[in-house]
């Protein structure tokens, strides 16, 4: 059985700060860690409210690569999609064309290449016979005819090598993919999203005829998005363009921290709100952040306070005052109220209540304060 006591330090008087005694096994269970404080400076942060909004010139303008009928629209405004999703697939009838053409060219390409044997094989039957039963003008002639059927190889090889890239680059693209197709006949081609975005607009329906000059749908790159706040001029003075911004993100698995840089600080305020504009750009890999969605935000900013640096775990509030637990023994820990100067990216400096060199709580405090409560609980009873 454990047992937690609250006492009194023995080397204070009746109203020092209480001693909250807790065993080994306890300790663990609640796990403890206790560290070194020590002395730092820590930049002020300054709160604001962010708003999420996409990149200037991060709108996407999809068109097919070929002309044909709409079959299917997969999205619709405002959806967001993830890179290589089907938006939309169409009857790509330039694709018959040009496999028509690839056959053709591929055709012309082994016909080129028999005649250029011929002439390989008359040529050098010529020059063998040159002089005997074969003139030097006609081995001369044969050399031309071998020449022109070699160049009209290379001609068609060329032909053939750009239907081809045709076929794998632009029907297989960064937009584009023939990839759902069932057979050699089908000319499916599907429509997808060239990376993390979000629909704006779609601009055709099924049925609907379109060609290369036709814009499908405008799509917006979500893979990194702008966190904008507004702020005052004399705030927006302090704020460090480059520096780190911290936002929170919060879900129902609690909150975390996205760090941002700072890429923008405005220099003239708006004229009818009066703020200046902070614009970070932040990393959206998945997608989580939308425009329009508004976060709490921390901006870094010039002025800097000196004291002790604790995690901001290390801090808790009793009745309104914040205390720290400082062991004072291996199991016997005080309650120690501190004043908190600066708090920003996790941390918080002390100003005064502790001193560097101190062995404090960093993390379990609250299990700490919870015995103190339960203590005072039935001190009352």
């Amino acid at each position: 059985m454990i047992i937690f006591r609250i006492t009194e330090s023995p080397a204070r008087a009746a109203d020092s700060a209480p001693t909250v005694v807790m065993g080994e096994a306890a300790q663990k269970n609640s796990a403890l860690v206790i560290s070194i404080a020590r002395n730092g400076t820590l930049a002020k942060n300054l709160d604001a409210m962010g708003t999420v909004t996409a990149e200037a010139g991060h709108v996407v303008r999809i068109h097919p690569a070929g002309s044909g009928k709409v079959l299917n629209v997969a999205v619709v405004p405002g959806q967001h999609v993830h890179k290589g999703e089907t938006l939309l697939t169409y009857q790509d009838h330039s694709l018959h064309l040009v496999r028509l053409e690839m056959t053709r060219a591929q055709a012309a390409l082994a016909t080129a290449y028999a005649a250029s044997q011929n002439a390989s094989s008359a040529y050098h039957r010529g020059y063998e016979l040159e002089g005997t039963t074969v003139a030097a003008g006609e081995t001369r002639r044969r050399l031309a005819v071998f020449q022109a059927a070699k160049d009209d190889v290379i001609a068609r090889q060329a032909d053939v090598d750009t239907l081809k890239h045709q076929l794998e680059e632009e029907y297989n693209s960064v937009t584009e993919s023939d990839k759902a197709q069932t057979g050699p006949l089908d000319e499916t081609s599907s429509i997808i999203a060239p990376t993390t975005a979000e629909v704006q607009s779609v601009f055709v329906g099924v049925a609907d005829d379109i060609s290369p000059a036709t814009e499908l749908m405008g799509l917006t790159d979500m893979s990194s998005v702008w966190i904008v706040s507004d702020i005052l001029p004399q705030d927006a003075a302090q704020v460090i363009q480059g520096g780190e911004q911290t936002t929170e993100l919060t879900s129902d698995t609690g909150t975390t921290l996205l760090k941002s840089k700072i890429t923008s600080v405005g220099s003239m305020a708006d004229p009818v709100t009066g703020l200046v504009r902070v614009i970070s750009t932040a990393p959206n890999p998945d997608g989580s952040l939308h425009p329009g969605m508004f976060l709490n935000t921390h901006l870094p900013t010039r002025e800097k306070t000196a004291g002790i640096i604790v995690p901001e775990n290390a801090v808790t509030e009793i009745n309104g005052v914040s205390t720290v637990f400082v062991s004072v023994s291996p199991n016997r820990f005080r309650a120690q109220d501190v004043h908190v100067g600066v708090t920003g990216n996790g941390q918080k400096v002390i100003t005064s209540g502790l001193s560097a060199g101190e062995r404090i709580v960093t993390q379990g405090a609250f299990a700490l304060k919870a015995v103190m409560l339960v203590s005072d609980m039935n001190d009352g009873d």
